[in-house]
């Protein structure tokens, strides 16, 4: 704020990248309404004692105007159905599938603030809201037919597992990420090949990696380090009567997908969770 004339003047800074945690980037929209209007009017005031609303906001009253986009439809989100995710997807498959069909157990929307891909104009005009689902699925991690009669009943498992991995666009091309490497406020994600050969990357905030990271953790993910890796050892024993020809090993995986509104797939981040291991004999 700086003194013009006989009054304070208020100075806008630049423009910063959003940080959900700053105080002084937190505003409270109020509904006024007037002895001529029902519908009253609005003006701002920040979250900050000593913070002030950017200038186009920072009128006294302003009103409202909306329209709904041909292509932008909101549906309900109710983000984690926790019931329906501790039941976990049924196992009732052949082993020559290499993964169950995926079990959407949470959604939720996003605005376009907490993404980064495109232009701006673009993103906007393309997504203002972009749709979030968490879907599991058992995956195959491992594999044995018995090749001799008495090869006995007990399988020996001994695998490595990602623990975390990002895919890119419709083709999914996985990507590389460094989790230290926050740049404006968000993670990048970068693949090479999916589109024309050309590199693509998607920004995600912060806060959106580190709320995925915590619906994990409080079902009991474990990261896998730096190499983002685990390995599963066990013993599986076949308990039936009729002999076993072949053995299956599956993980449980739980992603997050990122979609636009149109539909088109932006991202894929999942999480394999090796404390939930099943095995099946056939």
């Amino acid at each position: 704020m700086t003194q013009c004339c006989f009054s304070s003047c208020v100075n806008d800074v630049k423009p910063r990248p959003l940080d959900p945690h700053n105080i002084y980037q937190q505003f409270e929209i109020v509904h006024k309404e007037t002895l001529f209007s029902s519908d009253g009017s609005f003006y701002t005031k920040s979250l900050a004692d000593n913070g002030y609303p950017p200038y186009i906001l920072r009128r006294k009253r302003w009103e409202i105007y909306g329209k709904t986009p041909k292509n932008y439809k909101l549906f309900e989100a109710k983000g984690i159905n926790d019931s329906l995710r501790t039941r976990l997807p049924d196992l009732s498959f052949l082993l020559s599938t290499k993964s169950s069909n995926h079990v959407v157990v949470g959604k939720w929307y996003s605005p376009f603030v907490f993404i980064k891909e495109q232009q701006l104009s673009e993103q906007v005009k393309n997504s203002m809201y972009y749709e979030m689902t968490l879907e599991q699925k058992w995956e195959q991690v491992f594999e044995h037919e018995k090749e001799h009669n008495n090869e006995g009943n007990v399988v020996s498992v001994n695998v490595v597992v990602r623990s975390k991995a990002v895919f890119i666009g419709e083709s999914q091309i996985e990507a590389a990420w460094d989790e230290r490497n926050v740049v404006d406020r968000a993670i990048w994600f970068t693949c090479v090949g999916g589109n024309n050969g050309r590199e693509e990357s998607v920004g995600l905030n912060v806060a959106i990696v580190e709320r995925m990271k915590w619906e994990e953790e409080r079902v009991g993910w474990v990261g896998g380090g730096e190499q983002r890796i685990k390995r599963v050892k066990s013993e599986k024993k076949f308990e039936g009567v009729d002999g076993w020809n072949r053995f299956g090993c599956y993980v449980l995986v739980e992603r997050f997908v990122l979609k636009r509104m149109d539909g088109s797939l932006v991202l894929t981040y999942e999480f394999g969770h090796t404390h939930q291991i099943r095995s099946m004999f056939e």
